[in-house]
C-alpha cells in the first residue's frame, strides 16, 4: 500500500505540493504547541532564571508598598489592585484569598502593609506580556520550520526546472550527445522525456534531409554527367551531317539513326532529371521491362563500337550474339551504363592497343568484359579519374539486380558488367 502511495506522489506534482503543505502544517502546529505550552513552563519554571524573577518581585512589591501607602489602601485594595492594574508589570501576584487555586508560579514572603492590616503576596508568576512575546516567538520559530519543509520543495522543482532550461539551451546540432532528462518521474519528468523525444525527432528530420540533400545532389550530378554523353555525340553526328563528312551512305543513315537514338535518351535523362528537381525526391525510379537480352546487347555493343571506332580506337569484339533469354532492365538506365564505359574508355584508354569486349554467358547470368590498356602517359603519371562514372555504373547495376566489378592496374583497365538472365516467362513471374 506505502508503495502505491509512493509511486503515485512520485509522479503527481499536484500531490507532492498537498503532501507538503500537510507536513507543513504539522510541523507548525507541533512547534507553537512544544515552544507555547512546553518549553515556556520549563524556561518560565527553571531554577536558571530565579535571579531574574526575584529581582522583578522585588521591584514590584516595592512599587506597590509604595503605591499601597501614596493611597492609603485597605488590604482588599491592595488585592484587586495587584490582580488589575499591576499585572501591566513583570509578574502578578496571588494572595492567600486566591491560594486554593492550583495555580504554578514562585512563593514569596513579601509582606504589604496597608491602612486596616496586612496584604500578603503568596506567590506571582510572569505577567501575561511575557507569554505572549513568548507565543510570538513560538509562531515565528514554528513558521520557518514549517517553510523550510515548503521551500525545500520548491528549491528541488526549481532546480530541476534550471536543469531541464539548461539541458535545452545547451543542446544543438552540434551536441547531439547530449540528452535531455529529468529526475522522477512526474510531470516536470514526463516535460523532459517529451522535450527529449522532439529533440531526437527533430535531429533525425535533420539528418534525413541533410542526407536526402546529398542524394539529391549526387543524382543530380550523375544525371548532369550522363546528359553529357548522348549530347556530345548528337553534335558529334550533326557536325558530319552538317559538313557532309560522311564517306558512305551507309555512315550518314548510322549517323541519323545515333542522333535519333540519343535524342530519345537525352529526352528520357532530362526527364528524369525534371522530375527529380520538382518533385523533390533523391533517387531515380527506374522502369524494368522485358527486352530480348542477344538482341538488346547486340545493339548496345555495336553502338559502343561504332563510336569507339569513330574516335579511332580498334574494337575487338564478337560479330554474333546468339541465345535465348531475357532480361529486365530500364533500358535508358543501362545505356547510362553503356555511356559511362565508353566515355572512360575514350578518355583513358591508349588507342594503339586494341579494345577487347566480349560476352561470357553462364547458368544464371549474363556478363560483359570490357578490358583497355590504359595511355601510357597515365600509367607512368598515375592520374586518372574514373569516380563518378564508375559510381553510377555500381547504383545503376545493383539497381537492375546485377553487380559490376572492375579491375584496376597501372597499365589495364577492365570492368565486368553482370545482369541476371531469365530462360522463361516462369522465372519472370517469380519476381
Amino acid at each position: 500500500m506505502f508503495k502505491v502511495i509512493k509511486d503515485k506522489l512520485s509522479r503527481h506534482l499536484l500531490l507532492q505540493y498537498i503532501v507538503t503543505s500537510i507536513v507543513s502544517w504539522i510541523i507548525f502546529f507541533f512547534v507553537v504547541f512544544m515552544i507555547s505550552n512546553v518549553m515556556s513552563k520549563w524556561v518560565f519554571n527553571s531554577d536558571l532564571f530565579t535571579t531574574f524573577w526575584e529581582n522583578q518581585c522585588e521591584g514590584i512589591i516595592q512599587e506597590l508598598q509604595e503605591f499601597v501607602e501614596e493611597n492609603n489602601m485597605t488590604v482588599e485594595e491592595a488585592h484587586e489592585y495587584s490582580l488589575g492594574e499591576l499585572r501591566r508589570g513583570s509578574v502578578k501576584f496571588y494572595s492567600y484569598i486566591d491560594y486554593t487555586k492550583e495555580l504554578n508560579g514562585r512563593y514569596t514572603n513579601a509582606q504589604i502593609i496597608c491602612s486596616d492590616g496586612i496584604f500578603y503576596p503568596k506567590r506571582y508568576v510572569p505577567s501575561y506580556k511575557y507569554w505572549k512575546y513568548w507565543n510570538y516567538a513560538g509562531v515565528i520559530i514554528a513558521f520557518i520550520f514549517s517553510e523550510f519543509v515548503v521551500l525545500r520543495f520548491v528549491y528541488k522543482l526549481i532546480r530541476r526546472m534550471k536543469t531541464l532550461y539548461g539541458q535545452i539551451i545547451s543542446t544543438d546540432l552540434k551536441k547531439r550527445d547530449v540528452v535531455i532528462h529529468v529526475e522522477g518521474g512526474d510531470e516536470l519528468a514526463l516535460l523532459g522525456e517529451k522535450v527529449e523525444s522532439m529533440r531526437i525527432m527533430l535531429v533525425k528530420s535533420i539528418d534525413d534531409e541533410m542526407t536526402q540533400r546529398q542524394q539529391q545532389t549526387k543524382l543530380l550530378a550523375s544525371l548532369s554527367h550522363d546528359i553529357r554523353t548522348p549530347l556530345t555525340k548528337i553534335i558529334t553526328c550533326l557536325d558530319i551531317l552538317n559538313y557532309k563528312l560522311a564517306k558512305s551512305e551507309e555512315e550518314r543513315v548510322n549517323c541519323i539513326t545515333m542522333i535519333t537514338t540519343k535524342a530519345n535518351q537525352l529526352k528520357c535523362l532530362t526527364d528524369r532529371l525534371l522530375n527529380s528537381v520538382t518533385s523533390g525526391k533523391a533517387y531515380v525510379v527506374y522502369q524494368r521491362e522485358i527486352y530480348d537480352g542477344p538482341s538488346m546487347l547486340s545493339q548496345l555493343l555495336f553502338e559502343g563500337g561504332y563510336y569507339l571506332e569513330e574516335e579511332g580506337f580498334e574494337v575487338h569484339m564478337q560479330k554474333t550474339i546468339s541465345g535465348e533469354y531475357q532480361l529486365r532492365v530500364d533500358i535508358v538506365a543501362i545505356r547510362r551504363v553503356a555511356d559511362n564505359v565508353y566515355s572512360n574508355i575514350k578518355k583513358y584508354a591508349d588507342k594503339k592497343m586494341p579494345i577487347e569486349i566480349w560476352i561470357e554467358e553462364r547458368e544464371k547470368d549474363i556478363t560483359v568484359y570490357v578490358q583497355n590498356r590504359k595511355k601510357t602517359e597515365l600509367h607512368q603519371t598515375k592520374q586518372e579519374n574514373h569516380g563518378m562514372g564508375l559510381t553510377i555504373i555500381t547504383q545503376i547495376m545493383e539497381a537492375m539486380g546485377g553487380r559490376s566489378e572492375v579491375e584496376n592496374t597501372n597499365e589495364f583497365f577492365s570492368i565486368r558488367l553482370i545482369l541476371p538472365k531469365y530462360n522463361d516467362i516462369t522465372e519472370l513471374n517469380q519476381i
